[in-house]
């Protein structure tokens, strides 16, 4: 499965990033590619994500907002989006405060789409 040809790809096409990770339904990682942080603040940070985007989407479906998509959490240190794929898989994408939020949120949306296709 090219997961890790994706990941490179989201990677090559946001400026900024950090490192993206695709991460099973336990939270454990599948694949990463990681240019600034190591492989475990990767993996913690993906994580700690998807346990939010769980918990966001559990208060979405409750508000009656329907199924959470994606979550991004804007920090003064780091950006983080979170896609919600199919099966409970999820994507993280870190990033510096000052990448382009607008155009990683496509990206990683377009890379989302690809990961699905390729999740049995």
């Amino acid at each position: 499965m090219p997961f890790h040809f994706l990941l490179t790809n989201l990677m090559v096409d946001v400026p900024g990033a950090h490192g993206a990770i695709f991460l099973d339904p336990e939270g454990e990682s599948v694949e990463f590619v990681t240019r600034r942080a190591s492989p475990y603040e990767l993996k913690v940070e993906g994580a700690l994500h998807g346990l939010l985007l769980r918990r966001a989407s559990w208060l979405l479906r409750s508000a009656g907002g329907g199924e959470m998509k994606q979550l991004v959490v804007a920090g003064s240190q780091l950006k983080v989006i979170a896609h919600q794929l199919k099966g409970g898989y999820y994507l993280v994408l870190v990033m510096d405060p000052h990448a382009p939020l607008s155009f990683a949120s496509r990206a990683a949306a377009r890379t989302a789409e690809a990961l699905n296709a390729e999740i049995p």
